[in-house]
């Protein structure tokens, strides 16, 4: 086999199975790859440096308090999502800067929840899923662990639709600077990756 393609279905994986699973389909592939022969790989993406410390400001005026999921704003949504999130324990605060509501927790666990939020109709099956567990560096790490070498080009990048239609006037990621409040980028939202087995 000279191209194995893997769009959207390794963190399912992950999620549904576990880590050595996912880490055996890599050695797997690799097994069966001819000399030269390339994986490749787009799914979701972790951010770098996972631990860190931010603050998420979430819209409280676009639904409600409680009641039916689909009727819940973004901000109330989260705490849906805190106590139905099957994979880890989610640790946050609350609080409140300048008259706003803030919650502070890892950009991982805020990655988490905003590639998550707006999926209603699958939230069930979603709660199951982890999309953040393995950042760009930690995913290039494991093909090349598997016996890979990284193809140039290989890259994470932003989904302009889902910045736009899903993320923008629902979520905003702030890191408090002393006493200033600064506004971060989003992170990834996909990762395209590929590895070429060593010619022989």
């Amino acid at each position: 086999i000279n191209t194995f393609i893997y769009s959207s279905v390794l963190h399912e994986v992950y999620s549904y199975i576990n880590k050595k699973a996912l880490r055996d389909v890599l050695k797997n592939t690799y097994r069966q790859i001819s000399s030269g022969g390339r994986i490749v790989i787009r799914d979701v993406v972790g951010p770098e440096n996972g631990k860190d410390i931010i603050l998420l400001h979430l819209n409280d005026k676009d639904g409600v308090l409680t009641g039916d999921l689909k009727a819940l704003s973004t901000y109330a949504r989260f705490f849906r999502f805190v106590k139905e999130f099957i994979p880890r324990k989610i640790t946050f605060k609350e609080k409140i800067i300048g008259g706003k509501q803030f919650i502070e927790l890892s950009i991982q666990d805020a990655y988490e929840f905003i590639s998550k939020m707006n999926y209603i109709d699958n939230w069930k099956s979603e709660m199951h899923e982890e999309f953040g567990f393995w950042s760009f560096s930690d995913w290039k790490k494991e093909l090349k662990n598997a016996g890979f070498d990284i193809v140039a080009g290989s890259r994470t990048f932003k989904s302009e639709y889902i910045i736009n239609r899903m993320y923008k006037g629902k979520a905003r990621l702030y890191k408090q600077k002393g006493k200033d409040l600064v506004i971060i980028d989003y992170p990834p939202t996909n990762m395209i990756l590929a590895g070429e087995k060593p010619k022989i």
